[in-house]
Parts: C-alpha cells; structure tokens; sequence
C-alpha cells in the first residue's frame, strides 16, 4: 500500500527521510510492529484452522472466508514484515530490482485483494437473501471456484499492470512512482469496488429486513424452527459481512483519501504520515479475523 505513496508529477522528489532518528526508537519501532505482524499471522492461521475443521463448506461464504485469511496472511508475511525490514534496517537493497518489484507486487496485491473477497461475499450474501430457495442451484461449486478465481486474479492482474506502466527509481531506499498509475489504480482497486459494495450490501440488508415475514410465512408450515433459524443465520452472517466492511473501509479509506489530496494539491505529506496511514490499512488484515471469531458464536464453541 505504502508504494503507492512516493509519487511526483516532476519527478523532482528523490528523498528518504529517516521515519525514527535514534535506534531505541527504532528497536521500539520494530517490536511493536513485529508484534502487530504477529497477531496477525495468529489470527489468520486460527481462523483458517476453526473454519477447515467445521468442514461446513456446503455454506459457500466459508470458502470465502478462508480464502480472505490466506490474502490477509499473506498481507502478515509479505508485506507488514517485508515493510519492517525495508524501513528499520538495510537488509533489502535496492540494488536488486526484482526484489524491489516483486515486494511492490505482493504490496498493491494483498491490499487490494479484501475488497474484492468483499465483493464475492456480497454476491453470495445477494443471492442467500434475495433467492433462497435457488442458492444452491446458483451458488454452485464451479460459480464460487471462479469467483475466488476472481478474488486473486484481478488484484494480481491491476498491480502487474500498475509495475509495467510505473516509472520506478532507486533513491534512497525508496521508490519512486509516478502518479497516474497510483490513482487509477487506487480507482480501480479501491474507489470503485469499495462504492459498489456499499450499495450492494445497503440493498443486501434490505432484503433481510423485507424477507423476514415473507420467508417466515412461505416454510413455517413445514418447519417452523427452520424458518426461525435460517433467518437468523442470515441475519447473523450479513450482520458480520457489514461491520467487516465498515472496519475495511475505516482502515483504508485514510491513505487513499490522501492520495488524492497529495495529487492534487501538490503538497507533500511526510513519510511518516504515509508510513502510519499504510499500516492502518495493514491493520484490517490483523483485526479481520478476530472479529470474525467473536461475531461467530458457533465458531467460538468449535474445537
């Protein structure tokens, strides 16, 4: 995410400020981060274990769960602790250039992944709500293989398109890119995905609230605790799907609001600005998984 920040129009901006002077600062830096990077390995590996074991993968929302913790594992381990490693020490230099590339690959990869698992989950969460009776004859396993397809392929697909029209520079152990691959791919990965999907699970949550009496009245005369529980499941799991969303959007909203701004204002905001913004968006990859623990109370009980 954070390579997206060190853009100019000029190409006049060939400065690396120190984001901590002294090494005490530095060393705190590191644990603190390391830490975060962590609980974020933890939480993802947990909650791939919790939901593999329930093996209830006829609920096609787990595949994409699990699906969403390897993209937020893989945010843990190859991108907060590469990012670590990058700006507290000199252990990866600029001078290999396919190093430099792939890290930038991973970086604009992983983050952007999220709201495209988002965007599947609220597709799967539109046809639960809107067809239930036909979810499955939808929902098939080949619809949700490329759908997950879709989840990995476009973000890989947006950030080699971003490398191979980015003029990237050694300077200082930075990166310099180019403005104009940032924001469309900021557009691209981020602006439009994130509206769409709010209109889509606001029409999503709708449905809910509608169908409650019309899907109460239309199966509880064959089964009416069925039509009690299946309603409050899936209330329970759009219930979770948005307050996810919500804390997606809260985390990374901030860097790619000020993208904008920096572009077109011209001002230059500090590396340490840029730094903190980029391991806020981080950050959802560490909370994902905890919330999606303590929101699922069957998932907690599970062994």
């Amino acid at each position: 995410m954070d390579n997206f920040t060190e853009f100019n129009k000029s190409e006049t901006r060939c400065e690396k400020q120190e984001l901590v002077s002294d090494e005490i600062g530095r060393i705190a830096c590191i644990v603190f981060l390391s830490a975060i990077v962590a609980i974020t390995v933890y939480g993802n590996l947990m909650l791939i274990v919790k939901v593999a074991r329930r093996k209830q993968f006829h609920r096609k929302i787990n595949v994409f769960v699990i699906s969403l913790a390897v993209a937020d594992l893989g945010v843990g381990l190859l991108v907060m602790l590469p990012s670590i490693v990058h700006e507290f020490t000199r252990i990866l230099s600029l001078e290999k250039h396919v190093t430099d590339k792939l890290l930038f690959l991973f970086d604009c990869m992983f983050t952007s992944s999220s709201v495209m698992h988002f965007t599947c989950m609220n597709v799967d969460r539109f046809v639960a709500v809107s067809k239930p009776f036909t979810y499955f004859r939808i929902m098939t396993s080949r619809v949700v293989s490329l759908l997950i397809v879709l989840c990995w392929g476009v973000p890989l697909g947006i950030s080699l398109i971003i490398i191979a029209r980015t003029e990237m520079k050694k300077c200082d152990n930075a990166i310099i890119v180019n403005g104009a691959p940032a924001l469309s791919g900021a557009f691209i990965a981020f602006y439009l995905p994130v509206f769409l999907n709010f209109l889509a699970i606001v029409n999503i949550y709708r449905n809910v609230c509608n169908q409650d009496k019309l899907l109460c009245n239309q199966i509880k005369n064959s089964n009416p605790g069925y039509s009690e529980r299946h309603q409050k499941r899936e209330t329970r799991v759009t219930r979770t799907l948005v307050i996810l969303q919500i804390a997606f959007t809260l985390c990374t909203t901030p860097f790619f609001v000020l993208l904008i701004l920096e572009h077109i204002s011209g001002v230059r905001y500090s590396n340490t600005t840029w730094f903190a913004l980029s391991w806020l968006g981080y950050f959802n990859s560490t909370i994902n998984p905890y919330l999606f623990y303590f929101l699922n109370k069957r998932l907690k009980t599970s062994r």
